[in-house]
């Protein structure tokens, strides 16, 4: 028998052997190969924070929402870690990730970035998940509260420390055609817990891909502020912390 023949054989055989993937009924986690070979999100991004990078992954037509401008949203996501491992995580089909971008923030201090992404639940709508990465490996960390009905998105509009207390905040904007509601949450004790909201802003047109409406604006030692549009009208409004709450520091034409 040649070499060939040989090598022919060992390699059928070693994919009659190999496990057949079924469906799953629950968020998976998983390591890619070194390259990362996976499909991206086509109107994806990467972004970078200190030697890792992340990105969205899996496309699907599983959710016919199109807020972004298209039917595509993505079924799971990456991250490079500094060591050049790549870790997986992929979402169930009850959900997608309704988003362009896999954000990296070490939201709780330990030197290591957690994922944060906007997570749409076919049923439920969207909410702020994050992730954790604990070496090459993905893992829930935990998730905002969900809008509560189909179709309905909320557009993340920065990380950083709102409210002056040396911890860093995500505030979003909940349904931003609609009633716009900036929404800011903090990470403690492994949860998410909110400090401050306000209605009639919005960070985001429909059918547009463009998710940078808002801009988080370096503030004092009371916090960062947010630049952002005033919903109906051609107005930016400055948002800030006072007292612990939030209040509209500012306004002026666009």
């Amino acid at each position: 028998m040649t070499r060939i023949l040989k090598y022919c054989l060992a390699v059928a055989a070693a994919l009659m052997l190999a496990p057949i993937c079924s469906a799953e009924t629950r968020d998976r986690a998983g390591t890619a190969d070194k390259n990362g070979s996976m499909q991206s999100l086509p109107d994806g991004e990467v972004l970078r924070w200190r030697g890792y990078s992340a990105w969205l992954i899996d496309p699907t037509r599983r959710y016919r929402h199109g807020v972004l401008g298209d039917a595509i949203e993505a079924g799971g996501f990456a991250v490079r870690t500094p060591q050049g491992r790549v870790a997986v995580y992929r979402l169930d089909s009850s959900a997608v990730f309704e988003d362009r971008r896999v954000r990296l923030a070490d939201l709780d201090g330990d030197g290591v970035p957690e994922a944060v992404v906007i997570k749409s639940y076919l049923q439920r709508g969207a909410a702020v998940a994050i992730y954790r990465l604990k070496g090459d490996r993905i893992r829930p960390l935990t998730e905002g509260p969900a809008i509560g009905r189909a179709n309905r998105w909320l557009n993340i509009a920065g990380i950083a420390d709102f409210d002056g207390d040396g911890r860093l905040d995500i505030a979003y904007v909940q349904t931003p055609h609609l009633a716009g509601i900036v929404r800011v949450f903090t990470l403690r004790n492994g949860s998410l817990h909110e400090i401050g909201r306000k209605a009639g802003y919005t960070n985001h047109r429909i059918g547009s891909g463009d998710l940078d409406l808002a801009r988080v604006v370096p503030g004092s030692a009371t916090g960062a502020r947010l630049r952002i549009a005033v919903i109906g009208t051609n107005a930016m409004a400055v948002l800030g912390f006072r007292n612990g709450r939030i209040v509209e520091l500012s306004r002026s034409p666009n």
